[in-house]
């Protein structure tokens, strides 16, 4: 059966234990996705669709 979006790649379960650990560890969801060779945004929707809280950086102001 072809899927309805043919350029989506599965997560496999490996990559879902990697983003899990690597989240837990603090690491910054860009870092996340570089190393799994995803995008960031891929990343975040995956984080949010199971709970995983992900690292996330705000800017600093300048007074």
């Amino acid at each position: 059966m072809n899927s309805r979006y043919p350029l989506l790649k599965k997560w496999t379960t490996e990559e879902h234990e990697r983003l899990a650990a690597m989240a837990e560890e603090g690491r910054r969801p860009s870092e996340i996705a570089a190393e799994l060779n995803r995008s960031e945004a891929a990343v975040r929707v995956r984080a949010w669709q199971y709970g995983i809280a992900l690292r996330l950086i705000t800017n600093k102001r300048n007074k």
